[in-house]
């Protein structure tokens, strides 16, 4: 069985652009804007387009533009943000669209120049299976603000979630160029050439976004991951080693783990290890997992 590369997450959103930085109508969920109080509006400069965390989290990379690496434990102590855009991306993680909406639809005289009001409300409608609604305000928030790169990468999501790959690629190609320094369309970049099995072009990408945030867990796990494909078992053994033994009963952090061990000849450490992983519930992995007891002449 071919070697998989479970360890890999989902495409990331962007939420926010980790920096400073009419395709769509005004409306909001069908409110218009003549519902609203009259209120200040900012410009994009009056407006700091990045997460603060003051806690420490298990996968910090990219913490400051996404919340989708946040547990639903770290969620929660966000969950009292005065911030707006925040509850609308909290709220929206937690599928609750409609007050995620209202929530939008109550601020939008103060946010409808800030690119990042529009992005999250196109998240929101993604996450709720309107794709096309969904391009159309990220197109809205690149009317807004040119360029403006976490609208680039999500267009990117949504191109992925229906199945047009290419489309995708060139979206988080052009996130990239347009800000090398945003980690989030390098690490869906990453994630896609590793798809495709391209290796080589996927360790640099996972490899500089590791140097930026050292005890990620998930990336030190995914540039073991790379070794491994790239048959570089020591280099492999020395990432997926660093990785917390509470955390190797995780089929996604043990199973390729086990694997090295087995190719450095270190048959019993692997044995012992594939018997404390538990069994996954996806099927695909779950696959895996067997082949891996297979191979290593497990039965469980």
């Amino acid at each position: 069985m071919r070697i998989l590369s479970f360890f890999l997450l989902g495409l990331v959103f962007s939420c926010s652009s980790g920096k400073v930085k009419d395709s769509t109508s005004t409306q909001v969920q069908g409110v218009n804007k003549e519902s609203f109080k009259k209120e200040k509006t900012l410009n994009s400069g009056e407006f700091k387009d990045f997460f603060h965390k003051k806690e420490k989290s298990l996968n910090p990379a990219l913490q400051d533009e996404t919340l989708d690496r946040y547990t639903a434990e770290e969620l929660a102590k966000m969950s009292d943000s005065a911030d707006p855009l925040i509850e609308i991306a909290l709220r929206c993680s937690k599928k609750d669209f409609n007050n995620a909406f209202a929530a939008a639809n109550k601020v939008f005289n103060r946010y409808q120049k800030i690119p990042a009001y529009w992005n999250l409300i196109a998240n929101c409608h993604l996450n709720q299976g309107s794709g096309r609604k969904a391009l159309l305000f990220y197109n809205k928030a690149i009317e807004v603000s040119p360029g403006y790169v976490p609208a680039l990468n999500n267009i990117g999501v949504y191109y992925s979630r229906i199945g047009e790959d290419q489309k995708a690629l060139l979206a988080f190609e052009k996130a990239n160029r347009q800000s090398p320094f945003s980690k989030t369309p390098r690490y869906n970049l990453a994630r896609l050439y590793l798809i495709y099995d391209l290796v080589e072009s996927a360790l640099p990408l996972f490899k500089g976004l590791l140097n930026e945030s050292l005890n990620d867990l998930d990336l030190i796990n995914a540039v073991g991951s790379c070794y491994f494909l790239m048959s570089d078992y020591q280099s492999a053994f020395y990432h997926f080693n660093r990785i917390p033994a509470t955390f190797l009963s995780n089929a996604e952090f043990g199973l390729n783990f086990a694997l090295t061990l087995k190719k450095l000849g270190k048959v019993p450490e692997a044995q012992k290890l594939y018997s404390n992983i538990d069994e996954p519930k996806n099927r695909d992995l779950k696959e895996y997992y067997t082949s891996i007891g297979n191979q290593l002449g497990v039965n469980k």
